[in-house]
């Protein structure tokens, strides 16, 4: 998954598995720790799919208001150029707590790759 480092849309389902079972073991016991109507819980599958491919489709725009909040694609094509920083998939809050989000080079204006040749891989508040 992560050897693409601008991923295409379905980087997002590129993985082993037994990986990708792993990854989806909390959303199936959730519902059997928390009931929820079938329907509900297909609605949300069919949202968290989309949303996985909508973060790996290089499509940077997010309203402005919600740029500080939720975590787009282009917080998450950061992730993959850099490892250390924007591992939220919704939303930014528990990465500026622990000390990982790092504003999008993109929102920044910055190229990619002159990004990275400048090591941009520092975690930084904004």
């Amino acid at each position: 998954h992560h050897k693409w480092k601008v991923p295409p849309p379905f980087a997002s389902h590129a993985f082993h598995p037994v990986d990708g079972f792993l990854q989806s073991l909390p959303y199936h016991i959730y519902a059997f720790i928390f009931p929820l109507h079938k329907l509900a819980y297909l609605v949300l599958f069919i949202f968290v799919n989309i949303w996985t491919v909508s973060i790996h489709d290089g499509d940077y725009r997010v309203p402005d208001f919600l740029r500080p909040f939720v975590n787009g694609a282009a917080h998450h094509t950061d992730h993959h150029l850099f490892y250390s920083c924007n591992y939220g998939q919704f939303f930014t809050l528990w990465d500026r707590i622990g000390g990982s989000f790092k504003n999008p080079s993109a929102f920044e204006g910055k190229l990619l790759i002159k990004d990275v040749q400048e090591g941009g891989n520092k975690v930084k508040d904004s």
